[in-house]
């Protein structure tokens, strides 16, 4: 009797032990199994929570918990090892929810047909290959983006480039006032595509590396039309009539009036450029919360192959038309960073309709009356902070503890934010971390204010979430769980 409570006593030392080892290897865990694939044992150290207790587990049949494919694998790696007395590794994933997580199993034989599988999370792992495979091809990318730009760019300006000087050595020969004429203006036309293409260029790296700057002021949009109509008149082509369709009353949102018309002014100039007869329509259409903006004609419409990839760089409809295809990727980028969005729609020989849209807020100014929005809108003396989570009991938490001292705006969706940031023009933004990784608002928002305070929100204590929301462009990061006494030190430490 004193024999086998001793016996008991050393087993139990002995558990405690390899309690102690298992918790040392954090954040390993270990399932003993059979061969016939069934729970022996589970060991985990204090800090890991499986998705099924312990109890649910032992003595069960792995294929109740496993997919079938990872039941084969497993299956097949313990039978191998138990067999051959050898160990071996494999890696595998698991979908619960809509959540995928990675591990690695090193599987080693032990006594009475069993194996130990020694199973390790390597999400983090995995994610890093991930993002260094992005970035890896990010960088292709970038190789055939910098091949194409010398190849079509080298293209464009030759040709100009070669009627400059050939016209140029026969101009210093003709004598005829009328031909050296011909040959003056086919000099002044190269001279002004080299200029365009060099403009084009030069926009689109400004834009795409953020460095260029938007203005945002209270504009007439209904008047912005007009002038551009009164612009493109006199431009027009006999047989092509220059319509126009806006609202009867004044409507005012603040944007970037240069970036708008510019965005027009291109979808225009391809309008006529493809319409040989017809017409071509100016179009401003109000929703709840954006102003849509359309350019219809008549034209030779654009091949269904094309709709996809018409906004990329270099792209063209006919070749043989002059540009370098950059105008419709110069678009795409301002109404990006206007808080907008941008298409096409089109069937070929019917014409075409390019689009882009702009937030707006009919609740910020009565559009039927208002002249000057200065005159209209009475400023709060209470400073706006704009928050954005997709967890909506974080959401009430920080507008409860924040809306005594501030305004608070709130979202739960990623869209939205940029358009809020024009519109409601916050004095702070708080925006957690998932909605950092899922798109890029920081880099968006930062193009247009390198000063706003951004909070993020992570989800855990890990260094490298903070140190990535840092360079990404946020200014603080805290962590979840907080207090409200943590959410308002490190909004006062901004808002004073």
């Amino acid at each position: 009797m004193e024999d086998a409570i001793t016996l008991q006593q050393e087993l139990a030392e002995l558990k405690k032990q390899y309690q102690t080892v298992v918790d040392a290897l954090y954040p390993n865990f270990i399932f003993v199994f059979d061969y016939d694939f069934h729970f022996v044992d589970v060991i985990t150290p204090a800090k890991v929570r499986l998705f099924h207790s312990k109890e649910e587990l032992i003595g069960k049949d792995g294929r109740s918990f496993y997919s079938p494919a990872i039941s084969d694998l497993l299956i097949e790696n313990i039978r191998f090892s138990i067999d051959n007395n050898q160990w071996r590794e494999i890696e595998y994933h698991l979908d619960v929810g809509d959540t995928r997580h990675y591990y690695q199993a090193r599987i080693v034989p032990i006594e009475g047909k069993k194996v130990m599988c020694m199973i390790q999370d390597i999400g983090n792992r995995v994610r890093r290959m991930e993002e260094l495979m992005m970035q890896r091809k990010r960088i292709d990318d970038a190789n055939r983006q910098k091949n194409a730009f010398l190849a079509n760019v080298s293209h464009e300006i030759r040709t100009p480039l070669n009627a400059i000087i050939s016209f140029s050595e026969f101009l210093m020969t003709e004598e005829a006032p009328e031909t050296r004429q011909s040959y003056m203006d086919i000099i002044r036309n190269s001279n002004g595509m080299v200029l365009q293409i060099i403009n084009d260029v030069l926009d689109l790296s400004r834009l795409e590396s953020g460095m260029s700057e938007f203005f945002f002021e209270d504009i007439n949009v209904v008047a912005l039309m007009k002038e551009t109509i009164e612009i493109y008149q006199p431009e027009m082509k006999p047989q092509v009539s220059l319509n126009i369709e806006i609202p009867d009353v004044n409507i005012h949102v603040p944007t970037d009036a240069n970036r708008v018309k510019q965005v027009l002014f291109n979808f225009l100039s391809n309008a006529m450029k493809y319409t040989a007869q017809g017409s071509i329509t100016l179009k401003l259409e109000k929703g709840d919360d954006f102003l849509k903006f359309s350019v219809i004609d008549t034209g030779c419409g654009i091949p269904e192959h094309q709709l996809d990839v018409i906004f990329n760089r270099y792209e063209k409809i006919g070749r043989q038309m002059k540009g370098t295809g950059l105008g419709l990727a110069i678009c795409k980028s301002i109404v990006e960073q206007l808080g907008g969005n941008i298409g096409v729609s089109s069937k070929e020989n019917q014409g075409c309709t390019f689009w882009f849209t702009i937030p707006y807020r009919p609740d910020l100014v009565d559009n039927s009356k208002i002249e000057n929005i200065n005159d209209s809108i009475v400023e709060s003396s209470r400073k706006k902070i704009l928050i954005a989570d997709i967890c909506n009991d974080s959401l009430d938490f920080v507008k409860n503890t924040l809306s005594e001292q501030f305004d608070v705006v709130v979202l739960n969706e990623s869209e939205k934010i940029f358009c809020s940031f024009i519109l409601d023009n916050p004095n702070l933004i708080i925006v957690s971390i998932e909605i950092v990784n899922k798109s890029d608002i920081i880099t968006k928002i930062r193009s247009i204010s390198a000063d706003i305070p951004i909070i993020a929100i992570a989800s855990s204590d890990y260094y490298h979430d903070q140190r990535w929301a840092i360079e990404c462009g946020c200014s603080d990061v805290i962590s979840r769980p907080f207090s409200a006494g943590k959410i308002t030190e490190a909004v006062m430490a901004f808002m004073g």
